[in-house]
């Protein structure tokens, strides 16, 4: 059986990168995520921070098209993993990098 998947190889590059972001998703008086949270789960952090109204209204005014077009672009990746269409993977990796470059940048 043949699988292809997608992992952050070095997470620790997810908080150094977007901090604003990681901070947002999970704050230090929350419960912190087990292990550490790549690119995928933070993108699913800010979607359900979205989704579940966690957000203030100017953040999440600010936020919200670039939160859906990551989870959009992340559903992307899983289809395109699912697929075993590993250059497709590649490159929605990429757009999810620069989203998330986006979003950090609207935090600041």
């Amino acid at each position: 059986q043949i699988r292809v998947s997608a992992e952050t190889a070095d997470p620790l590059l997810v908080e150094k990168s977007w901090p604003r972001l990681v901070a947002l998703v999970w704050p230090v008086e929350a419960t912190p995520p087990s292990g550490r949270p790549g690119v995928l789960e933070l993108v699913s952090g800010l979607h359900d921070r979205l989704a579940f109204g966690d957000l203030d209204p100017e953040v999440r005014e600010a936020l919200e098209p670039g939160i859906l077009r990551a989870q959009a672009l992340k559903e992307g990746l899983e289809q395109a993993l699912a697929g075993r269409d590993p250059r497709t993977a590649d490159s929605v990796s990429y757009q999810i990098e620069d989203t998330l470059w986006e979003l950090e940048r609207g935090l600041g």
